[in-house]
């Protein structure tokens, strides 16, 4: 069993009868690690004389690992290492309760000082998005000349178009009837007697119809978001900032874009949208209200 060895090597390689193995690949551990482990499990592991051809404590603790980190029956862990696949059986099962003598070391619930400092840190995981990057979802509005009339930059990506929408000032103004007139949202948002949204399955022509009305006016949006995008190109990548302020940076981007659309200033290497950018998230709407003037409309279309 002398003949398994570990190499100081750069590729961190277990050199043995079977040839050489990246540690990493199949071991799930580095060389440093391995060593510290078994230095922790030592004490538990190490037979008490070396009587039988005792396994030292290294081998036991790769064995361990190679068995972890692979999940293959214990006669494909035996060829490897050139012991007995009960030998296998036993060693996982001893080093295995070895480190189940370790979890109060390991495992620790935080203390009430340390809770807000994780409470924190849970919030910075709310700012990846579903493609697992960072992100703020920010929710605009425009008018039909791309000009935009409202902006909300403060929510993490990973939280669903519907409550940005839902916890906006422009969502409670609709609601308690300071505006008129309709908004056009896609299907990750609910339908509301001033929201329309597409239909997620239509029947009919008329229906159809409503659908492709409602897309292609919607298409405005995704060119006014190109244009901001074009002309700010902060907002194309990474920016490097604290979520907080990187709002403010949309939101004064934002600022910017109106003052130049104000001041008639065109940039000439933006180029139209293919197509509408489906919803991160498919709301399920269970209201009726949105509906029932949503299907005015498509009667009004279909006379």
């Amino acid at each position: 069993y002398g003949n398994c060895m570990l190499s100081s090597s750069k590729s961190q390689q277990l050199s043995g009868r079977g040839g050489r193995t990246d540690l990493k690949q199949e071991m799930r551990s580095t060389m440093n690690s391995i060593f510290r482990l078994t230095a922790t499990l030592d004490h538990d592991i190490e037979h008490q004389t070396q009587r039988s051809y005792a396994i030292p404590a290294l081998l036991q603790v790769l064995i361990a690992l190679r068995f972890f980190a692979c999940g293959t029956f214990h006669s494909v862990i035996a060829n490897v290492f050139k012991v007995h696949k009960s030998t296998v059986c036993r060693t996982v099962h001893r080093v295995a309760l070895a480190l189940c003598r370790q979890i109060d070391k390991y495992l620790q619930f935080p203390s009430k000082d340390e809770e807000d400092a994780i409470a924190e840190h849970f919030f910075f995981y709310q700012f990846v998005n579903r493609k697992n990057f960072h992100s703020i979802n920010v929710q605009l509005i425009c008018d039909p000349d791309c000009k935009i009339t409202n902006v909300t930059a403060e929510w993490p990506g990973s939280t669903h178009d519907a409550r940005v929408l839902s916890e906006s000032n422009i969502y409670r103004s609709f609601e308690n009837g300071s505006h008129r007139g309709l908004l056009l949202g896609d299907s990750g948002y609910p339908c509301r007697s001033w929201l329309m949204t597409p239909f997620r399955n239509p029947v009919g022509d008329a229906q159809e119809r409503y659908n492709t009305a409602q897309t292609k006016t919607r298409v405005i949006i995704e060119r006014t978001l190109g244009q901001l995008k074009r002309r700010f190109h902060c907002l194309h990548g990474e920016l490097r900032l604290e979520p907080a302020r990187a709002g403010r940076v949309i939101i004064a981007c934002v600022v910017l874009f109106n003052i130049s659309k104000d001041l008639g200033v065109l940039m000439d290497d933006y180029t139209e949208p293919e197509g509408v950018v489906q919803p991160n998230h498919i709301v399920e709407d269970v209201t009726t209200e949105g509906h029932a003037i949503r299907d005015v409309l498509v009667q009004k279309n279909v006379s």
